[in-house]
C-alpha cells in the first residue's frame, strides 16, 4: 500500500478500475479533482474527491495535455507555479465554470448529429487511451472523447469521426460566428493572417491534430474541423432549449451536469445552430516553423517529467497585470510566483503595470513597458513624462501618474457640467443578464439574451433614497417581464444612471425583439425608447462610467475605472462616506484598513448548506445558471439562498453608484443639493 500521501500517483488512476471504489476517472470527473482524501471519503463541502492527494486533472501530471500546452504558450512558468501550488488569486470552481460557459450545451447538440457515436469506456484494466485504440481498429466508427497518448503529450478530442483510413477531427466550441457577415474566411483577418480572435482555438486544434498524426502514423488523414455557433441561424423547434435534457449529475461524478439531446435528430440535421469549419490550413500553418506546437510541445512535456524549471521560464510582459500569481505576500514557504518572475522588479508601488492602459504607454504597445524595465522602472510615480503619447489614452495616463505623486484624485472642470445633465427623479440601475448559446424558443438565434436582474436605487429630488429589485428564479425566457417590471420601477420621470454601456445595449435588445417577434402590452416598445439613449443624445441615460473616464482620476484607482475599483477609491479616501446613513451598513474597519463594500457581502447560509456570496458579475451569472440547470435546482432551499446571493450583489452595485455620485457631488462645487443626509 502507498504510504506517502504527499505524492501523486496518476498511475493508479489509469491502471486501476477507481470507479468501483467511487473514485471516478472520466473527463468531467478530473476537470475538477481537488487535492482531498483516499477513496470516497468527503474531503470538503464542494463535494471534490481525488485519490492519494491528487490535485491537478491525471492527464496533466505525468502528461502534457492541450490545457497544459495552452498555458505554457501564455506563460511556461505558469505550469512551475500550478504545479507546485503557489499562492495563487484564482478562485474559480472549475463546476460553474463549466456550467457558465454552456459548451456542455452545445456539445450535446454536436453529439446528436452523430447518433451512432460512442463514449469511450475503458475495459478492465484498460485506459482510456487504450479503450481509444481499441475502438479505431473499426473500420467506420464515431467516438467522443477519445484519448491519444505521445510521447508525453495527451490529447482528448470531442468528437472523431473514422472513415476508413480518414479521421475527422471535431473540437466543439461555444464560440460564436456569424457566418452571413463572414466575408470569406472568419478564421483569418484583413490582410490573411491568422486572427488573434480565433489563434487560440485553433491552437486547441493544431495540438490534437499532431498528438493524433503521432499516434496513427503516416497512413491516417487527419481533417481538422472546429465545430461552432453560428449566431446568423434563427432555428426551429428541434434546436431549441426544450430539446434538451439537463440532468444535475449525482456524486459519483463530483455534481457536474449532463445534457442529453431529447428532440427530433431528422429535423436538427436539417435546421441546427452549428457551424463546422474546415480549419486544415489554418492547422497546416501552426504546425509549421520552429515555434509550432510539435516543435515545441515536446520540450515542455519532458520538462514537467524532469521537473526542469531552467526549460520554462518567465515570459514577463503588459499580461502579467493580471497574472493570478501576482498576489501579495507570500505563502508558509516564502513563495511568489510574480517576485520570482519580476526580481527587483517586482517591488515598484503603485506598480507601473498598474497604469490605464499600460499596453498603450507613449504609443509603443509592448515596447513602453520594455523602455521602462530596460531603465530599471517599475513604479508608477518614476515613469518620464515624455512617455505620455499625445490623445486621451496619453493624457488619463499623465493625469494617472501626477495623481500618484500627489496622492490627491483629480477632478476634470467637465465633471460638474456632465454630472448636472440629470433631472431628478436619480434612477440608478444595473441589470444582471445571460446568454445561452441554445436558444430558448423556435424563431430565436443563438445567444440570445436573457435579461434575469435588476436593481434600482433612486434619489427623489428632495433627498430621499429608496430601492427596488426584480429577479427570476423561474426557468422561463423573462426579458418581457423585466422590460414591464423595469417600466414599474422608473416610470417616465427622471434620468437612468449606469456604468457601462450594458444596459442601454440590453434594453435595445429587447426593443428589437418586440419590434421583430411581437408581445408584450401596448406601448412597451415606445417606452423602451429613451433609456436606450444617452442624455446628450435626446434620451434619458446619464453613463458614469464615460464620465469617469473623461473627468477623474484616483490613484487608488490603479488605473483601472470599473465600479468597484473606482468604489474601493472613494470609499477609503473619503471618511465621510462611511458616517452616512445611506452606507454606514457596509461600513467595516477604519482608516486605511477599511474594507470595500464588495469584501463585506456575507455568504448566505442555509440549513443544506453556505452559497457563497456573488461579488462580481459573471459570478452572478453562474450563480443564476446555477439556480436553475445545476446539480440542487430542485432544492428550494439552495434556490433561495441563491436568489438572496444574487439581490445582494445587485443591489451593492446600484449602492455604489450611489456613494461614487455622492463623493462626486461633494467634490463638485456648487452640486451638493441633490445629496441629503
Amino acid at each position: 500500500m502507498f504510504t506517502d500521501l504527499s505524492r501523486r500517483y496518476s498511475t493508479v488512476v489509469r491502471q486501476r478500475r477507481t470507479p468501483s471504489f467511487r473514485v471516478y476517472n472520466d473527463f468531467q470527473a478530473i476537470k475538477i479533482v481537488r487535492l482531498g482524501p483516499w477513496y470516497g471519503d468527503k474531503g470538503s463541502s464542494s463535494g471534490c474527491y481525488s485519490l492519494l492527494g491528487l490535485d491537478v486533472p491525471e492527464s496533466e501530471v505525468s502528461v502534457l495535455s492541450k490545457s497544459s500546452y495552452k498555458l505554457a504558450l501564455v506563460c511556461p512558468r505558469k505550469l512551475v507555479y500550478r504545479r507546485e501550488r503557489y499562492p495563487s488569486s484564482a478562485e474559480k470552481d472549475p463546476y460553474l465554470d463549466f456550467l457558465a460557459d454552456g459548451g456542455f450545451l452545445v456539445e450535446a447538440v454536436a453529439r446528436a448529429l452523430f447518433p451512432d457515436g460512442q463514449i469511450i469506456a475503458p475495459q478492465e484494466g484498460e485506459t482510456t487511451a487504450q479503450a481509444t485504440a481499441r475502438l479505431l481498429r473499426s473500420e467506420n466508427v464515431d467516438l467522443f472523447e477519445a484519448v491519444f497518448e505521445h510521447g508525453g503529450l495527451s490529447a482528448r478530442v470531442d468528437v472523431l469521426s473514422k472513415r476508413g483510413g480518414v479521421i475527422e477531427l471535431i473540437e466543439v466550441k461555444a464560440k460564436s460566428v456569424n457566418m452571413e457577415r463572414a466575408d470569406g474566411s472568419p478564421l483569418r483577418g484583413t490582410r490573411g493572417g491568422i486572427s488573434a480572435e480565433w489563434r487560440p482555438y485553433l491552437e486547441d486544434v493544431a495540438f490534437q491534430v499532431h498528438v493524433v498524426r503521432s499516434v496513427m502514423g503516416p497512413s491516417c488523414t487527419v481533417r481538422p474541423k472546429l465545430c461552432v455557433v453560428d449566431v446568423s441561424k434563427a432555428c426551429g423547434e428541434a434546436a431549441t432549449f426544450s430539446a434538451l435534457d439537463l440532468t444535475p449529475r449525482d456524486e459519483r461524478a463530483f455534481g457536474m451536469p449532463t445534457a442529453h439531446y431529447v428532440g427530433d435528430v431528422a429535423a436538427l440535421r436539417q435546421n441546427h445552430f452549428l457551424a463546422f469549419l474546415d480549419v486544415s490550413a489554418e492547422v497546416e500553418e501552426l504546425l509549421s516553423g520552429p515555434d509550432s506546437c510539435a516543435a515545441v510541445a515536446p520540450s515542455i512535456a519532458l520538462a514537467i517529467l524532469q521537473g526542469d524549471r531552467s526549460c520554462l521560464k518567465p515570459a514577463i510582459g503588459t499580461h502579467c497585470r493580471d497574472c493570478e500569481y501576482r498576489v501579495d505576500g507570500t505563502d508558509e514557504s516564502g513563495r511568489n510566483g510574480f517576485r520570482e518572475c519580476w526580481g527587483g522588479l517586482a517591488a515598484g508601488s503603485p506598480h507601473v503595470l498598474d497604469l490605464y492602459r499600460i499596453d498603450k504607454l507613449g504609443g509603443r504597445g509592448e515596447g513602453g513597458l520594455r523602455g521602462l524595465l530596460e531603465r530599471g522602472i517599475s513604479a508608477i510615480s518614476d515613469i518620464p513624462d515624455r512617455m505620455f503619447a499625445d490623445g486621451e489614452i496619453g493624457q488619463r495616463q499623465r493625469r494617472q501618474v501626477q495623481a500618484t505623486r500627489s496622492g490627491r484624485d483629480w477632478i476634470g472642470p467637465g465633471m460638474g457640467p456632465a454630472l448636472a445633465a440629470a433631472c431628478a427623479p436619480f434612477h440608478f440601475v444595473d441589470f444582471e443578464t445571460s446568454r445561452m448559446p441554445v436558444p430558448y424558443h423556435a424563431g430565436m438565434r443563438p445567444y440570445g439574451q436573457v435579461a434575469f436582474q435588476f436593481s434600482c436605487h433612486t434619489v427623489s429630488g428632495d433627498g430621499a433614497l429608496s430601492h427596488r429589485e426584480w429577479i427570476n428564479v423561474d426557468d422561463r425566457y423573462p426579458n418581457i417581464e423585466f422590460a414591464m417590471a423595469l417600466r414599474d420601477v422608473i416610470g417616465d420621470a427622471g434620468t437612468m444612471l449606469v456604468w457601462s454601456a450594458h444596459e442601454r445595449t440590453a434594453l435595445r435588445e429587447i426593443r428589437e425583439q418586440l419590434l421583430r417577434e411581437g408581445g408584450g402590452p401596448a406601448g412597451l416598445v415606445d417606452w423602451l425608447e429613451p433609456p436606450t439613449l444617452d442624455v446628450e443624445k435626446g434620451g434619458r441615460t446619464l453613463d458614469l462610467y464615460n464620465i469617469c473616464r473623461r473627468h477623474y482620476v484616483h490613484p487608488a484607482m490603479g488605473g483601472k475605472t470599473s465600479i468597484k475599483a473606482v468604489l474601493q477609491a472613494v470609499w477609503k479616501g473619503n471618511p465621510s462616506l462611511h458616517v452616512h446613513p445611506w452606507f454606514a451598513a457596509y461600513v467595516r474597519g477604519e482608516g486605511d484598513s477599511v474594507r470595500s463594500p464588495y469584501e463585506v457581502l456575507a455568504d448566505v447560509v442555509t440549513d443544506a448548506g453556505i452559497v457563497a456570496a456573488v461579488r462580481e458579475g459573471t459570478g452572478a451569472m453562474r450563480a443564476y445558471q446555477d439556480m436553475l440547470y445545476g446539480r440542487r435546482r430542485g432544492d428550494a432551499a439552495y434556490k433561495e439562498a441563491c436568489r438572496r446571493a444574487l439581490l445582494e450583489y445587485c443591489k451593492l452595485d446600484t449602492l455604489a453608484m450611489v456613494i461614487v455620485w455622492t463623493h462626486w457631488m461633494e467634490r463638485t462645487s456648487g452640486a451638493t443639493s441633490h445629496v441629503s443626509a
